[in-house]
C-alpha cells in the first residue's frame, strides 16, 4: 500500500478500513483462544467492549473512531529460541528411545485358554512385616475374598510395611504353594517393574471388592 497510496489514496483508505474491521472481528473470536492476545488487540484498535453479536460486522469501527498506537503483538521468536526447543524435544526423543530399548522384551505368545488358568484375585493387605535377616523380603497377610493367605514378596526395597497395610493388591492365586525362609507363600502379588528394575505396586484404582477375580 505503500507504492498504491501515491496514485490512489481513496483505495488505501479502504484498504485500511477493511483490515482494521477484521482485525476487530478477530479480536472478538479469538477471545476464547488467545485471551491476552484478544485484549491487547483491543487495547490497539481502541474497542472497550465488544460481543459475540458483533462478529462479522463490517462497521464494527465507526467512521471518526480513533485507533491507539500499536505495539508487537506477539514477540519475535529468535533463532536461538527455535534451535533450543528443537535441541530440548531433540533429547527427549533419544532419551524416551534409549528407555524403549532397555525395557524387557516381551516374553512368548500365550493362547488366550493358557491365561484363563491364572486366577488373580483382588485382595487387601491386613498386616506386613519384614522378613527377619533379610533385606529385600516383606512377609503380608492378604485377605482375598476366598481366604486369607501368607504371601512373601521381595518389595522390602521399595515399600516399608507400615505403607502396605490396608492397600489392595492383584493377586495370583493358583500359583503353586512355595516355602520361602521357612514360611508357606501362597501366591504372588503383581508388580510393574521398569527398566530400571525399580518395582511398583499395582493397585485398582477405585476400591475393589475382596475376592473379585482380575480379567
Amino acid at each position: 500500500i505503500w507504492i498504491l497510496i501515491k496514485t490512489d489514496e481513496l483505495r488505501v483508505k479502504t484498504i485500511l478500513h477493511i483490515s482494521l474491521q477484521i482485525c476487530t472481528n478477530l479480536s472478538i473470536i479469538l477471545e476464547p483462544f488467545l485471551p491476552m492476545s484478544s485484549k491487547k488487540l483491543k487495547e490497539f484498535l481502541n474497542v472497550e467492549k465488544s460481543e459475540w453479536e458483533d462478529l462479522s460486522k463490517s462497521d464494527n469501527l465507526k467512521p471518526g473512531h480513533v485507533i491507539n498506537k500499536p505495539t508487537l503483538l506477539f514477540n519475535k521468536v529468535e533463532d536461538e529460541t527455535v534451535e533450543f526447543q528443537v535441541g530440548k524435544l531433540m533429547k527427549t526423543k533419544l532419551e524416551t528411545s534409549d528407555k524403549k530399548q532397555d525395557m524387557i522384551p516381551q516374553k512368548d505368545i500365550i493362547t488366550y485358554d493358557e491365561f484363563m488358568k491364572m486366577d488373580i484375585r483382588i485382595g487387601t493387605v491386613l498386616k506386613a512385616e519384614k522378613v527377619p535377616k533379610t533385606d529385600k523380603l516383606l512377609k503380608l497377610v492378604i485377605d482375598i475374598g476366598i481366604d486369607t493367605r501368607t504371601v512373601v514378596s521381595g518389595i522390602a526395597e521399595y515399600y516399608k510395611p507400615e505403607e502396605m497395610v490396608g492397600k489392595q493388591v492383584n493377586i495370583l492365586a493358583n500359583l503353586e504353594p512355595r516355602k520361602i525362609r521357612g514360611i508357606d507363600s501362597k501366591g504372588m502379588i503383581l508388580m510393574a517393574e521398569d527398566s530400571d528394575g525399580k518395582l511398583t505396586l499395582i493397585s485398582p484404582i477405585d476400591k475393589a471388592e475382596n475376592g473379585g477375580q482380575v480379567k
